[in-house]
């Protein structure tokens, strides 16, 4: 060993040409670097021990359908007009030199010897009530409600109709100086078909609550 002490290591200078690097800012306050970011791994986190404030993610599912509405006085009047529109078609619609004819007489009533719409009245008549009781099990039913309203608007036009060939008749017979007369049957014909009308709307019209 040598006699004599060695000087300290003193570090090299930087070669010419290559700056010093900056040293790492100091944090005045003391608080840690934020953690570096993780992708999600769990629902309602981010990171691991980071939780997202607020409510958790939840997968949205379908919504459930509102019940359908009870449409039970609409039923009821398509019902009621189903069987306005029997009674109407049975009962006599005009009466010429004391002769009754009503719906389903086996002469014809208007004077172009058309057929007596007795038959399609009480066809339609059935399809109202069918409509009124299916709505009164089913509640409503979008398809027939629309459907009630299409054959209770043939009941009305075939119900005009038909009062224009008995006003057809009872104008032909008194030029004949024949003894004539409306019958019942007519306007039940018509307050049945309206009172359909009506109940088909209802039903239609009724929204969900």
């Amino acid at each position: 060993m040598s006699d004599f002490e060695q000087p300290p290591y003193a570090p090299l200078p930087p070669a010419p040409g290559h700056p010093t690097p900056p040293a790492a800012p100091v944090n005045p306050f003391g608080l840690p670097p934020a953690p570096p970011f993780q992708a999600a791994s769990g629902t309602g986190s981010i990171g691991t021990g980071y939780s997202v404030a607020g409510y958790p993610l939840v997968r949205g599912g379908p919504s459930a359908k509102p019940p359908r509405p009870a449409v039970k006085g609409g039923s009821m009047l398509l019902i009621a007009g189903g069987v306005g529109l029997v009674i109407g078609s049975l009962l006599p619609w005009v009466t010429v030199a004391g002769q009754r004819f009503n719906g389903f007489a086996d002469e014809p009533i208007s004077l172009d010897g058309g057929s007596n719409g007795g038959p399609a009245m009480a066809f339609l008549a059935a399809l109202l009530i069918g409509f009124g009781i299916a709505q009164l099990a089913a509640r409503k039913v979008l398809a027939v409600a629309i459907l009630a309203v299409v054959c209770a608007s043939f009941a009305v036009i075939g119900t005009l109709a038909e009062m224009g060939d008995v006003a057809d008749v009872v104008q032909f017979a008194d030029l004949l100086d024949a003894e004539s007369s409306w019958g019942l049957g007519v306007p039940v014909l018509a307050m049945g078909s309206l009172v359909g009308l009506g109940g088909a709307i209802a039903t239609l019209a009724k929204r969900r609550r």
